[in-house]
C-alpha cells in the first residue's frame, strides 16, 4: 500500500523522477488554489440559500474557539483527506484496473463518507448542523477537494494527498476566521 504522500497512478515507464515534479510532499498549488476557490464560493451560496429557505439550523456557536480552530485547520484537513478521499481510491484500486470506474466509485464513496461525517449534533468544539446543512458542506467538499485529489493525480504534479489537504486546511481557516468575526461581533462566546 502507498503512503498517503505518494502518487496513486503508475508513472510512464520512461518519466524516472521526473513524474513526480516537486517531490513527495510538494503540493500543487495550482489546482489547490482552483479548488480552493470552487469551495469558497459554492459552499456559501448553497448556505445563503438554505438561509433564505429557512434551513439553517442556528445552533449554538462553538464552546472553544481555540479547539474548533486547531481541529479545523490541523487535525481533520490531513484526517478526513486520508480517510475520505485516499483510502477509498486506495481500497478501489485493488479491485477496479478501469481507471473511470475507480474514480467514480471512488467519488461516490468519498461523497457519502464525508457528507455523512459533517452532519454533527454539536459538541465542545463542533458546532451543530442539520442534514440540509451538512449536505450542503459534504457535497460541496466532496466535490472540490475530491476535484482537488483527481485533478492533481493525474498532472503527476505535487502529491495528491498533501494538495487536498492544504486545500482543505486553506478553507477551513477561512470558515474559523468567519466564525471567530461572527462570534466577536454578535458577542456569542
Amino acid at each position: 500500500m502507498l503512503f498517503p504522500d505518494q502518487t496513486t497512478e503508475a508513472a510512464p515507464p520512461n518519466a524516472g523522477n521526473a513524474g513526480r515534479a516537486g517531490g513527495r510532499f510538494a503540493v500543487n498549488w495550482r489546482y489547490c488554489l482552483r479548488c480552493l476557490l470552487a469551495q469558497a464560493i459554492l459552499c456559501p451560496l448553497g448556505l445563503m440559500l438554505l438561509w433564505l429557505c429557512g434551513a439553517v439550523d442556528n445552533g449554538p456557536s462553538p464552546a472553544s474557539l481555540p479547539l474548533l480552530a486547531v481541529l479545523a485547520m490541523l487535525v481533520a484537513p490531513v484526517m478526513e483527506t486520508f480517510i475520505f478521499f485516499y483510502l477509498p481510491h486506495q481500497f478501489f484500486r485493488l479491485f477496479i484496473k478501469n481507471q473511470s470506474w475507480l474514480w467514480g466509485l471512488s467519488f461516490a464513496a468519498t461523497t457519502l463518507l464525508f457528507t455523512w461525517d459533517h452532519h454533527t449534533s454539536g459538541n465542545t468544539a463542533i458546532p451543530h448542523r442539520n442534514w440540509p446543512m451538512a449536505l450542503d458542506v459534504g457535497l460541496s467538499g466532496s466535490f472540490c477537494f475530491f476535484a482537488c485529489f483527481y485533478l492533481t493525480a493525474k498532472s503527476r504534479r505535487g502529491s495528491p494527498f498533501w494538495t487536498t489537504a492544504a486545500c482543505h486546511a486553506l478553507y477551513n481557516t477561512g470558515v474559523t476566521a468567519f466564525v471567530a468575526a461572527q462570534m466577536a461581533l454578535t458577542g456569542t462566546h
